[in-house]
């Protein structure tokens, strides 16, 4: 473990039944206030539901208050703009004193100086049989105490705080105490929990050639004497430590996930070997309930981000686009089913006006939309909502569906996709001459039904590139009319690369088998086709987003 010090600045509770708990702002907004969705929860009702923030800025931490009601005071002084924090400054929110520190605790690096340290423990294996010199109804009830403590919650600095509550109980002798823990991110230790008798926080130094030691060879330590074992180390000096306990906490491989140490500047007293006995059998239980407080914030975590993407699920669908429903001689019908939460295909249908047709009426012209982001999740889904959004803007007085993927192309390229590309087909459908025009940019190409049966390719000579691969990859326009009882098929490649239990795919082939064996018009085709894929895939994860869009003519009166 890297044993470097935290630059993570803390808060620290200087009153009420929370006083000691520490708080690290490891975040660019600190939320503060009585709300539960506050990153800093302060229960009082004299803190205001959203009190105060601490924000980053580059190298420093800025304090400002969000309208409380009875204001944010940094050292007595109520703020009227926000304001830069300094090590030291107090905080008053409601009837609450916070400590702010820039470092909740310093390493301080003595590794030169000689070490007569009085005795060093081997930590007990998770499987060993541990016995304690000290007294069993001592030690029983010393376990019990912390035992009950540590059952209490799972919030990781209620927990720490409660432990240190307790030792201090345990061991009259002990005038401070914290616990580090290994910063699973960056690899650093940082202060989870701080505790002095006096209940002035100051900021406490630890010797870097004791936390090497505890760390790297995995031993508890015990000093009787710390001045007169490092007498030039600047950490013992200023600390004013006489004696110490400093014990690994350790996961359940064996491997240090941080440490706990207990001290006393009490010079008539110091700790003993049954000290260090009792300490490194708490620290096993400590070190489970550490695990088990990360778990469980994990799985919180995980909830929490579980509910966002299903919030986000919502609001991708409510943002597709509903089917024309009443365009004389037509039929539409459309399916979409993301993989995950959110997907990355995108189908719209946009009613084309031009500046003198009456909006009022329907449309005469349809723009009729299909693509595909190469990736799925949330980042997918991100860029087809922008895809959505910049198409209607293109579509505005343009009849030219290859100009449109064009400047679309353009506008992805010249802003940057993420390294994801996106094939896309525009189709644009005039109800009255049932022209359809269409370009292609590397999407699947759509599949036409004629009233026999037969399934032919639309465009299939004019598809371009990929979207966001090439700024000026050429796109063309192609055309055709559809006749009455004729269907087109729409459809992104999460159809054709579904997957049975024995890994086959729904394939092309059977695609148009489908298209081919179902008269009857759009509808019946879209559902037949959803149903076969359905049926195909069964079993199976759906490991691709399902777009599915079909649209055609009616057949002709007494046809």
């Amino acid at each position: 473990m890297i044993s470097d010090q935290s630059i993570v600045p803390t808060l620290q509770i200087l009153s009420g039944p929370h006083a000691g708990r520490l708080y690290k702002i490891d975040r660019d907004v600190l939320v503060i206030g009585r709300n539960t969705d506050c990153d800093l929860i302060l229960e009082p009702k004299s803190v205001s539901r959203r009190h105060a923030a601490v924000v980053r800025r580059e190298a420093d931490y800025v304090i400002k208050d969000l309208n409380s009601t009875r204001g944010t005071f940094v050292n007595g002084v109520r703020l009227a703009q926000p304001a830069v924090l300094k090590n030291g400054n107090v905080i008053q929110i409601g009837e609450l004193q916070l400590y702010f520190k820039t470092n909740a605790v310093q390493i301080q690096d003595d590794s030169s100086e000689p070490s007569t340290v009085f005795a060093t423990m081997d930590m007990p294996r998770e499987d060993a049989r541990f016995e304690a010199v000290v007294r069993p109804e001592e030690k029983l009830r010393a376990l019990h105490r912390i035992g009950r403590s540590l059952g209490a919650t799972l919030e990781l600095s209620a927990v720490l705080d409660k432990v240190l509550a307790a030792l201090f109980e345990i061991f009259p002798a002990a005038e401070r105490g914290f616990v580090l823990l290994e910063d699973r991110t960056r690899g650093i230790l940082t202060p989870e929990a701080i505790r002095t008798r006096s209940g002035t926080p100051g900021n406490p130094k630890i010797s870097k050639s004791i936390l090497q030691r505890v760390l790297n060879d995995g031993k508890a330590i015990l000093s009787k004497d710390l001045p007169s074992e490092f007498p030039n180390s600047e950490s013992v000096s200023e600390g004013r430590i006489t004696s110490l306990m400093c014990v690994p906490l350790l996961d359940h491989q064996q491997h240090p996930i941080g440490i706990i140490q207990i001290d006393t500047r009490t010079g008539r007293t110091h700790f003993e070997q049954d000290d260090l006995d009792l300490l490194v059998s708490v620290a096993g239980q400590v070190s489970v309930a550490v695990q088990n407080a990360r778990l469980h914030h994990d799985l919180i975590k995980q909830h929490e981000l579980e509910q966002e993407l299903q919030y986000a699920r919502e609001v991708m669908q409510a943002l597709l686009p509903e089917r024309p429903k009443s365009v004389s001689g037509y039929e539409f019908w459309d399916h979409y089913e993301p993989a995950r939460h959110v997907g990355g295909d995108y189908y719209g249908f946009i009613p084309l006006y031009g500046p003198r047709d009456d909006r009022k009426q329907p449309a005469r012209r349809w723009a009729i939309a299909i693509g595909d982001v190469v990736g799925k999740g949330l980042p997918a889904a991100l860029l087809t909502a922008r895809l959505s959004a910049e198409i209607r803007l293109f579509l505005q007085g343009e009849g030219d569906p290859a100009w449109v993927v064009s400047r679309l192309n353009q506008q992805l390229i010249e802003n940057g996709v993420l390294d994801m590309y996106i094939t896309f087909l525009l189709i644009i459908l005039d109800v009255e001459t049932s022209r359809i025009q269409l370009a292609n940019a590397g999407h699947p190409h759509p599949l036409l039904r004629r009233t026999d049966g037969q399934v032919v390719e639309l465009g299939k000579e004019a598809s371009g590139l990929p979207l966001a691969i090439a700024p000026d990859g050429p796109y063309e326009s192609w055309e055709a009319t559809l006749q009455p009882g004729e269907s087109v098929v729409l459809f992104t490649d999460g159809v054709t690369d579904a997957m049975d239990q024995t890994n086959g795919r729904f394939g092309d082939k059977r695609l148009r088998q489908i298209i081919a064996a179902t008269p009857g018009g759009p509808t019946p085709i879209g559902e037949t086709i959803l149903h076969q894929v359905q049926e195909h895939s069964s079993g199976r994860t759906q490991f691709d987003d399902i777009t599915i869009v079909t649209f055609g003519r009616r057949p002709a009166a007494g046809g």
